[in-house]
């Protein structure tokens, strides 16, 4: 019996999370921006490529919040860009779905040695699309400022030459020459 009222709260905890959850996505939702129909391949020509740039530029929101102080204002056009990075990653993804579906060449006769040509090629697919989840990921959980490659300056390097010290050298007092 206790179970099974320990179980029911958490159920219960794990329902007004959800809710929560809900409530607060509704209160950041935008109006989703109609994305172009442009062939494939056209995200990566001219004014598109400068729009990624200025979308992933943390430029703005740090001169608002820091040099303005408009923290509040910065923290919407965070909100904001985050939802245009998604849909931008999500365009790129779908452009390039489309670039992939075209069709090629027709194939003549069944050649056996281009099988590891295509194991190539779903090799790079695979890639790609894991590459842009983890984009998307990222951009979700940490906004489109966040680095995708973490960094590591904090580790200390493995293979870097440290200073040779003297085994038995005392530590503050000053080395008569």
């Amino acid at each position: 019996m206790t179970a099974v009222l320990i179980y029911s709260v958490f159920a219960l905890l794990i329902i007004f999370g959800v809710v929560f959850l809900i409530r607060s996505r509704r209160a950041e939702a935008i109006p989703h921006a109609e994305v172009s129909r442009r062939g494939p391949g056209a995200f990566w020509e001219g004014p598109d490529l400068a729009l990624a740039e200025r979308i992933f530029d943390r430029t703005d929101y740090l001169w608002l919040r820091d040099d303005v102080g408009f923290p509040t204002l910065a923290e919407s056009l965070l909100r904001s860009r985050r939802q245009i990075a998604l849909n931008w990653l999500r365009a790129v993804r779908k452009s390039f779905d489309k670039l992939i579906r075209t069709p090629g060449p027709a194939p003549g006769a069944h050649d056996p040695t281009s099988a590891p040509e295509s194991w190539d090629l779903l090799r790079l697919l695979l890639r790609f699309h894991l590459v842009l989840g983890y984009a998307i990921v990222v951009v979700r959980l940490f906004g489109p400022y966040h680095r995708l490659v973490p960094s590591l300056g904090w580790m200390p390097a493995l293979f870097e030459p440290t200073a040779a010290r003297e085994p038995y050298d005392s530590t503050n007092v000053p080395r008569s020459s």
